[in-house]
C-alpha cells in the first residue's frame, strides 16, 4: 500500500515513518510539511493512503481534505480531539490522536487495509439476464424463489414469473454461488431468504411447497438456523 505523511512537526513524522517501516505491504513514498506541497505530488502519484495532520500552516488538513474531488484513503493524526467529526464527516479510516500507541498506529494501518481491499474488489452485480422466447428478461436475484431443473432446461420461478432456459443446475449453481442459494434437492435449488417455512421434508416459498432430499436436510438446516439436525 503507497501511502504518503503530511504532518509538520519533524519528531511526528520520524514517529510515522518509523511504524511504517515496521508495517508489512506499507510503502512510505513522500513526507510533506504543508498541503501545497502534499497536492503537487498528488497531481503526479498514485496513493493509497494518507497520514493527515490538521494543525497545518496555509491550509488545515480539513480544509485540504475537502478541496480534493478523488481522494485517497486517509488516516487523520492531531492532537485535538474536537475533529473528529469533521474526520467522520469526510468519511475518513480512522483518527489517530497523539500521542498513540504503535499497536493503535497498527489498528489503523489494518483498517486501511481492509477498505482498500473492499474498494478492490469487484461489485456483484445483483440483476440477472436470460433469453427465452426469442426475449431478453432482466430481473433481480433476490426475485428468485427457487430454480428447477428439467433434462437440458432449468425452469427460474420468480416472485411474478417462470422462466424457462436451456441450461443445467449445476451452472445455475455457480453463477449464483456467493448468494444465498442451496441445492436441496438433486433437481432444485432454493432461495433461502425467500423460504416461508419448512415442514417436515418440504420447503414452503411463495405458493410452492419443494421436497427436501434427506442428504440436503442437514446443510438447510444449519444455513437457516446456524446449528446441525438433532
Amino acid at each position: 500500500m503507497n501511502c504518503i505523511i503530511i504532518e509538520d512537526e519533524p519528531a511526528a513524522q520520524s514517529i510515522l515513518e518509523q511504524n511504517l517501516s515496521l508495517c508489512p505491504g506499507m510503502q512510505c513514498c513522500g513526507i510533506f510539511g504543508d498541503a501545497f506541497s502534499a497536492q503537487e505530488f498528488l497531481d503526479n502519484h498514485s496513493v493509497d493512503l494518507m497520514f493527515l495532520d490538521i494543525n497545518l500552516p496555509e491550509m488545515s488538513g480539513v480544509s485540504f481534505l475537502r478541496s480534493l474531488v478523488n481522494p485517497p484513503l486517509v488516516i487523520f493524526t492531531t492532537a485535538y480531539p474536537q475533529y473528529a467529526i469533521d474526520g467522520f464527516d469526510l468519511e475518513i479510516v480512522d483518527f489517530l490522536l497523539k500521542p498513540f500507541s504503535f499497536e493503535r498506529f497498527c489498528k489503523a494501518v489494518n483498517k486501511a487495509k481492509k477498505k482498500l481491499n473492499s474498494k478492490a474488489s469487484p461489485a456483484v452485480s445483483s440483476k440477472i439476464s436470460v433469453k427465452t422466447d426469442r426475449r431478453i428478461y432482466q430481473f433481480g436475484i433476490d426475485d428468485i424463489l427457487f430454480i428447477e431443473t428439467c433434462g437440458d432446461y432449468v425452469s427460474i420461478h420468480c416472485l411474478d414469473k417462470k422462466l424457462v432456459v436451456h441450461g443445467t443446475l449445476k451452472s445455475w449453481e455457480e453463477k449464483l454461488k456467493g448468494f444465498s442459494f442451496l441445492k436441496v434437492h438433486r433437481t432444485t435449488i432454493v432461495n433461502l431468504q425467500k423460504i416461508d417455512h419448512i415442514e417436515g421434508n418440504q420447503i414452503y416459498t411463495g405458493k410452492h411447497i419443494l421436497p427436501v432430499a434427506e442428504p440436503y436436510k442437514v446443510q438447510l438446516l444449519e444455513r437457516m438456523f446456524k446449528h446441525p439436525l438433532s
